[in-house]
């Protein structure tokens, strides 16, 4: 080969060489993204709710911002669990997280601007979506975690009067208890986000209320 021909064919390689490198670096991050795509998913459904400031919010827009719904907290099953405890009154009811929740401060005028009653208003809304169609029944499965949360928190049972009305033993009523609190968790979050997108939809991404100032005082028991 002549010396232009061997430059021509080095520049091929070089080429060649540097176009296969570029296609194992592509293969390389999307057999990585594949991996982390489902993470990515998650944390989008996580963050469902965006986190809002009040319109007339003397935060900045930016602190604001940064600070997340209290259903994106680990904590959240917890602080539903506490509230639930003290549903007629007490620190973990009044002191409660949950009080910066969208749906609790949308509430707030139907409970004489009282954050503690209207936390207890939007617990027993979510309580009542997980209450099945008919008449109570305290036999059939699907009743099952709403008669737990409804007989053991609103009605303030024993837990063995309880397991004894229900007909299982106090430890299934403790497992049942968890799942029924996780499930009520859940319709928490989801009346959230409903609210959140609601309010977007609305062009009103904060809302009207600056959020519910945690009163100092416990709230007497019934």
């Amino acid at each position: 080969l002549g010396a232009d021909e061997v430059r021509v064919v080095e520049a091929i390689l070089e080429r060649t060489t540097s176009a296969l490198a570029d296609r194992r670096l592509q293969q390389s991050m999307l057999a990585s993204l594949r991996y982390l795509i489902p993470d990515i998913d998650r944390m989008q459904q996580l963050r469902g709710v965006i986190p809002y400031a009040a319109m007339d919010s003397e935060r900045e827009p930016t602190a604001a911002l940064l600070d997340p719904s209290p259903i994106h907290s680990p904590e959240f099953e917890a602080w539903v669990k506490d509230a639930l405890s003290h549903y007629w009154g007490g620190p973990k009811l009044t002191h409660s997280p949950l009080i910066k929740l969208r749906t609790v401060n949308e509430t707030m005028a139907s409970a004489d601007d009282d954050p503690t009653r209207a936390l207890r208003l939007v617990l027993g809304q979510a309580l009542e979506r997980l209450r099945p169609e008919g008449k109570q029944n305290f036999t059939a499965p699907e009743w099952l975690l709403y008669n737990i949360l409804e007989m053991r928190f609103v009605q303030g049972r024993k837990v063995r009067e309880i397991a004894d009305r229900l007909a299982i033993s106090e430890s299934d009523l403790y497992r049942k208890q968890r799942v029924a609190i996780g499930q009520l968790a859940r319709v928490l979050s989801e009346m959230e986000q409903t609210n959140a997108a609601e309010a977007i939809a609305a062009g009103s991404p904060g809302a009207s209320r600056r959020p519910a100032p945690v009163p100092m005082s416990v709230e007497k028991s019934r």
